[in-house]
């Protein structure tokens, strides 16, 4: 009787131990397509997904990869978030793709025990010490104030100024990442094939009022640009607007610039003292329109303005560039919402993008993307802030 009991407390012990255990890691698949809907073609162009897993399905992301019409292709994988017992539950795939106009590609991510990624994507090499974080040939501070360091594809591409995000409150004041308090930064991506860097803090703006922010840079392998999106959460609605900066180090004058403005709107900055503006009004009196003044600081004149067949919306889009270098720039949604968007190039090399809703916000967002190219510039990049407004748009099936 007493070997009896035992033999029935250990069989009991066997099932509750299987019980509690996670399930092993099972063979499945998730079927991707990748689109392009811009009508550009992209070459080697940056792309990914979230997946998601049930628990205890994925304990292992080595045990997955990625496949275009039946080859293995590099692809960097991350854990996003994980279930208590340690399986996945959100998974981020990050991988580059060429893809003609208007085309849609297949794309497998299969998962299990019998699956083991062979192809090891290459790319970014990034480090992060005390000082900050490079990632590749660009290098981000550990305070985000300044936020840009270094950019360096080829000179030295920043210089001084301001640089990084700016608020304003209704009375006029400004505050930027110098002044937040419980700043954080996080590597959330590591490469290879992207960077993903998160600041995130609080900014007082008077001695009972913070409001929260938080600064997401994206960098991937294939492309010599920054994203950088900056989201405010203001409940009281105080604040009038939110701006973002980088002071660049060009050649010698004169400076050639461009906004997309349905044709193309162009000229020189010839001296220090000089600037150019292109401000978009949307949702105003007199009606939506944008205007670009340019000329000496402070005496700025009107140079164009919405016209003609012109769209009242500009395409939010332009170039700076010297005899080395262009800076190709792109703000995604502008004009999509009533208030005042504002592009500034000055001849000090201070670049600067403004948002100021028409009325105050709970919460003010701002993407910018800041792309590096060397001159002569190849035939086809003029479509680069187009293509980077229209990032490629990738879907996914239910995992089988």
């Amino acid at each position: 009787m007493k070997i009896s009991r035992m033999l029935s407390v250990i069989v009991a012990l066997g099932i509750g131990l299987v019980a509690a255990a996670p399930r092993a890691q099972t063979g499945g698949a998730f079927d991707l397509r990748v689109e392009e809907t811009a009508g550009i073609r992209r070459n080697n162009y940056p792309a990914g997904t979230r997946l998601h897993f049930l628990k205890g399905v994925l304990s292992d992301t080595t045990h997955a990869r990625l496949l275009a019409n039946g080859q293995e292709v590099p692809a960097q994988v991350g854990v996003e978030s994980s279930y208590p017992d340690g399986s996945v539950q959100w998974l981020t795939v990050d991988f580059n793709a060429s893809v003609g106009p208007h085309e849609r590609l297949p794309f497998k991510f299969e998962y299990g025990e019998a699956i083991k990624a062979a192809v090891m994507p290459r790319g970014l090499a990034v480090s992060q010490d005390a000082g900050g974080i490079q990632v590749g040939n660009v290098r981000f501070s550990a305070s985000g104030a300044p936020l840009v360091l270094s950019v360096k594809y080829r000179t030295e591409d920043i210089g001084p100024g301001l640089n990084g995000f700016e608020l304003v409150d209704l009375a006029g004041t400004s505050y930027d990442a110098a002044t937040s308090q419980q700043t954080k930064v996080d590597l959330l991506k590591p490469g290879p094939l992207l960077a993903l860097i998160r600041y995130s803090g609080e900014i007082s703006l008077s001695g009972r009022y913070a409001v929260g922010y938080q600064t997401i840079v994206e960098m991937p392998n294939s492309k010599s640009w920054m994203k950088v999106t900056t989201t405010i959460a203001d409940p009281e609605r105080k604040l009038r607007g939110l701006s973002f900066h980088t002071p660049l180090s060009l050649g010698a004058q004169p400076w050639a610039w461009d906004f997309g403005t349905g044709s193309w709107s162009y000229g020189l900055l010839r001296a220090p003292a000089e600037s150019v503006t292109l401000s978009q009004f949307v949702g105003t009196q007199p009606s939506t329109r944008w205007e670009i003044k340019t000329g000496r600081k402070g005496q700025e004149q009107m140079s164009e303005m919405t016209a003609g067949r012109r769209p009242n919306v500009a395409e939010g889009w332009g170039h700076i560039q010297d005899q080395k270098e262009v800076v190709a720039f792109a703000i995604p949604d502008f004009g999509a919402e009533a208030g005042t968007y504002s592009t500034t190039l000055d001849g000090t090399g201070q670049l600067s993008f403004r948002w100021m809703p028409a009325r105050p916000l709970p919460h003010l967002q701002l993407t910018v993307y800041e792309h590096f190219v060397s001159t002569p510039v190849q035939v086809g990049a003029v479509t680069s802030p187009a293509s980077m407004m229209n990032p490629l748009v990738v879907s996914v099936s239910n995992p089988r």
